[in-house]
């Protein structure tokens, strides 16, 4: 029988339920298709509305002028609600603001995020609307976006949408979620307890054995027993792996390089497209390398369409010679484009066939064997059911079982994900077959594949820590080659906090609250050993049993004593702190603190504790070896699974203990605390990674073609080779087709004060503010530092609201996608964005016309990866500060100009650019534009006239 539910939507002076307040209150009571009542109200917030929240909601200030207070509308919300279980989009964030004010504390809250997140695993967005999109419900008659009733019944709409969708499942998937989750207290399992009694006795004709079955994932006949499905051996077509041409054969230059020329293959496939013979100069670079087994860096310009003057080469050179390619990025949206546009469009093109692939690392496929293990734990977490519940209503649709189709924006959800995805040391031919396992599917097809697409950490992974990952392969392209040091470097650096190490521990055993009794890896070892061992056994299992959660329970302990002197450490030191993460290098000066001395000694205890548990680990391996034949449950698993486990403490335990007491000369390691939470980690990094670079990358393979629109300082390689070790590489820079100086100026204000001087800030601010009305908004502020992004959002948001120009800025709560989806839609706006903004954001055409550089963006000299290797240099500052920000400087130069008829107008509110002499090795690295040096004041007219009006 249904439910009598109340969905819930309230607008809000902000997002921060301790200082914004409330706006309006809207709520539909209904059971079904049947609404019993609304309740909907303006509510004073007794501050000032945000002009943004204003425009986002259009309720003025007019408007709640003579509107009660909260505390005059909560009675009679809390009777309108009564006990019924409320139903809302991101519904957590509606009640802390009630909640706050003593209302609806008792009641279920039911999230349309959250099953949404669950039930719709291939939604691109989750927003209230795109999902009503995604499942064609049409929005509420002449309903508002961001009002408090629309939204309430927008999110009824969409939970009765979901529920549909949900009846859509097999029976068992809803039967086993309900099951699992019935003794908890996870808001979704009345959902799904609901869904199971509509459903007992209705089940639908395609089980979901029979759906698996359409999909080779198991054989033709429905399985018994639940979800064994997951065990089962499975058949799939792949072909052969690439089989190697006799001999090589070169390819032809002129022939290919036709293609892209007038009256070439692309001009008549592509309408729209030119002949740009930057392009057809570096296909004939890359041709050149790989026939000539050379390898080479090219530089490519924006608008040279460089993704094509490889791929082609690289795709005639695979099937001619039976090689494959391997090609390797740095962002998923270049990896994308790829997949989904570039390859596609050559398939169906290009007169010859190929197999294009996209391969990743092993722990993003998930395991059918660990999910089964995963799903017969006992006492689930709520976090744990939400994951659960995703991958069982999830598996019978993925064809490739990439984490990536899974939505799991939670932290804990991430962090469980190793609890389900394919380990090497679990996931092994001794217990897993290789026709259930996603990964090894995966890999197989690769072999067959003539492009192989892979990211830098995958390709990095495969020649430092992992093996065999990518097929054997002799040629590779590494495109946003300017990343790799930082790749490499990422790649090999160890990292750990308190959180993740006793989420580990607690991964093995914890006591569950208000029980003697424990929970986790140790106790599922316990119950499926009791369970089939004799009598006399029994004992002694629990004994150990016992022994083993108490080393882990003491080990928690000691891990929080050690991370406590941490803490107490990193508040020693004298703090110069940056905006950024606070971060300690670990030297001989650091080690001789005082409180260095307490992290020692803690880490003794710490350490001893660590390698207890690692050592009982063993002896429950040993155990566990020695009962083979009393035929327990998944006992190649748990063996599997133990062996993993003490793997992971052991090489945590090592690497900490070379970062607190061993030292060595190659690593950089570092104490860091978040400005955040204030959570402590530790660090440690690689110094060098060129030799890396020369021994596994430039000796094994016969061409590598690094590129990147931005590899050159002072127009050489120089800084690029040496950082990668690359000096037997050749060089190659092709220029942009674009007309910068006729659609590109550069604006130098000479009278702003240089950073860090008195008044900067202030008339960089004012600047801003003259400069962002004159042109209605259309601009994005790069900043080095996000304490100036947050200072200067502060003080211009109100001179901008007023002249109707909104200002979203990077760290107010929404995500970089979300942000940058608000800029573009906005008629007038402002963008504000720290160092991750500085590249990868493409917006062509008028949405973004102006770009601000606050400052030079040197890195931050007290970073210890930076420190320590600024060290290696006799004049640190020129060859490796400057080279490095010239680097980044043209990246956000280049997020101004992204196609043909672009224009706009780049300012440079740092004075350093013209009054330093290292400044004009900036001006010198950006392309030929119209460049203009002259007062603030004159800034506003002359963007302007730029911009609309064609001139200065």
């Amino acid at each position: 029988m249904a439910r009598v539910y109340v969905s819930l939507d309230i607008e809000t002076t902000g997002l921060n339920p301790d200082r914004d307040e409330i706006l309006e209150i809207g709520a539909v009571r209904f059971k079904g298709n049947q609404t019993y009542d609304e309740f909907s109200v303006l509510v004073n917030p007794g501050c000032p509305i945000p002009y943004k929240i204003q425009q986002l909601t259009g309720i003025l200030p007019e408007d709640i002028k003579d509107a009660p207070p909260i505390s005059a509308v909560t009675a009679d919300l809390q009777r309108f609600v009564g006990d019924c279980p409320i139903i809302g989009h991101n519904i957590n964030f509606d009640l802390s603001f009630l909640r706050k004010h003593g209302v609806l504390h008792d009641n279920i809250g039911i999230d349309t995020f959250e099953l949404a997140s669950i039930l719709l695993p291939h939604a691109s967005i989750y927003s209230l609307s795109a999902l009503l999109e995604h499942l064609d419900v049409p929005p509420p008659e002449d309903g508002q976006a961001h009002r408090a009733l629309d939204d309430a019944q927008a999110a009824r709409q969409l939970f009765e949408a979901l529920l549909d969708q949900a009846r859509r499942l097999d029976s068992r998937i809803v039967q086993e979620v309900a099951r699992v989750s019935a003794k908890t207290k996870w808001p979704l399992s009345i959902v799904f307890r609901d869904l199971s009694r509509e459903r007992r006795y209705n089940a639908p004709a395609g089980t979901l054995g029979q759906q698996l079955a359409a999909k080779g994932l198991i054989g033709d006949a429905d399985t018994e027993g639940g979800f064994a499905y997951m065990l089962s051996d499975t058949r799939q077509r792949i072909d052969p792996p690439l089989k190697p041409a006799p001999e090589l054969t070169s390819l032809n230059l002129e022939k290919l390089c036709r293609m892209l020329e007038t009256d070439g293959l692309f001009e008549k496939n592509f309408a729209g497209f030119e002949y740009r013979p930057q392009q057809v100069d570096m296909m004939a670079n890359v041709i050149g390398a790989l026939n000539d087994s050379q390898h080479l860096m090219v530089e490519a310009g924006t608008g040279t369409g460089k993704s094509m003057a490889y791929l082609i080469p690289a795709i005639y050179w695979a099937v001619q010679n039976g090689q494959r390619v391997v090609i390797s990025t740095n962002t998923i949206n270049l990896q994308d484009q790829l997949l989904n546009k570039d390859i596609p469009r050559l398939q169906q093109m290009l007169p010859i066939k190929f197999k294009a692939i996209a391969l990743k690392g092993r722990s993003n496929y998930v395991c059918p064997r660990r999910v089964q293990m995963f799903q017969a734990k006992e006492n689930h977490s709520p976090t744990e059911l939400r994951l659960l519940a995703k991958l069982l209503t999830w598996l019978p649709s993925t064809t490739t079982g990439d984490r990536e189709e899974l939505f799991m924006p939670d932290y804990g959800e991430q962090a469980l994900w190793s609890q389900v995805a394919s380990d090497g040391n679990i996931c092994t031919s001794r217990y897993c077959t290789a026709e259930n396992c996603f990964y090894a599917r995966a890999r197989r097809a690769a072999e067959s594949a003539h492009v192989i697409i892979v990211n830098h950490a995958l390709l990095m992974a495969d020649i430092g820590v992992e093996s065999n990952i990518i097929p054997e392969y002799k040629y590779l392209i590494i495109d946003e080659a300017h990343h790799l040091e930082d790749n490499i470097t990422n790649q090999l650096t160890f990292s750990t906090d308190q959180k993740s190490l006793e989420q580990l521990l607690r991964e093995l055993s914890q006591p569950l609250r208000g029980s003697d009794r424990h929970v986790g890896f140790i106790h599922e070892i316990s119950r499926r050993a009791l369970a089939a061992i004799p009598n006399h056994l029994k004992g002694d299992v629990n004994d150990l049993i016992y022994k083993s959660q108490h080393i882990i329970d003491k080990s928690i302990g000691s891990t929080r004593q050690l991370f406590t002197a941490l803490a107490n450490f990193v508040n020693e030191i004298p703090s110069g702190r940056s905006p950024y993460n606070y971060k300690i290098r670990l030297t001989d000066d650091t080690r001789s603190q005082p409180a260095w001395s307490d992290v020692e000694v803690t880490w003794d205890n710490t350490n001893a504790g660590l390698s207890d548990v690692s050592r009982s680990l063993g002896i429950l391996y040993t155990m566990l070896t020695e009962m083979e034949a009393f035929d327990i449950p998944n006992w190649e698993e748990l063996l599997a699974n133990l062996a993993s486990y003490r793997s992971r403490i052991d090489e945590i335990r090592a690497n900490i203990n070379q970062i607190l007491t061993n030292p060595s000369r190659d690593r950089i390691l570092w104490v860091e605390q978040s400005i955040q939470n204030r959570v402590i980690s530790l660090h440690n990094a690689p110094l060098h990674v060129g030799h890396l670079v020369q021994e596994h990358l430039l000796k094994a393979k016969e061409a590598i073609i690094f590129t990147s629109a931005t590899m050159r300082t002072n127009n050489s390689f120089e800084y690029f080779q040496e950082r990668l070790d690359l000096w037997e590489a050749e060089g190659a820079a092709v220029g942009s087709p674009f007309d910068y100086e006729n659609n590109t100026l550069v604006y130098i204000p000479i009278d702003v004060p240089e950073p860090n001087t008195p008044g900067h800030q202030k008339v960089f601010e004012e600047g801003l503010v003259e400069l962002t009305k004159r042109i209605k908004g259309r601009t994005l502020v790069l900043f080095t530092a996000y304490s100036q992004l947050r200072n200067s959002a502060r003080n211009i948001k109100g001179p901008l609201a007023e002249a109707g120009v909104v200002v979203y800025q990077q760290g107010d709560g929404s995500s970089r996608r979300q942000i940058l989806e608000n800029f573009v839609t906005a008629d007038q706006a402002v963008l504000l964005g720290t160092r991750s903004f500085w590249e990868g954001v493409d917006i062509p055409g008028p949405a973004l016309s102006c770009v601000v550089i606050a400052r030079i963006p040197f890195a931050v000299p007290s970073d210890p990866v930076v420190a320590a290797r600024s060290e290696t240099f006799d004049e640190p500052f020129y060859q490796f500060s400057i080279p490095q920000a010239i680097l980044m400087f043209r990246q956000g130069f280049g997020r101004l100009i992204r196609q043909k008829d672009d224009r706009g107008v780049v300012v440079i509110f740092d004075k350093r650019v013209v009054s330093k002499s290292y400044g004009q090795a900036f001006l010198d690295s950006l392309p030929s534009v119209t460049e203009q040096r002259d007062a603030l004041a004159n800034l506003p007219s002359m963007a302007e006239n730029w911009i609309y009006h064609g001139g200065l």
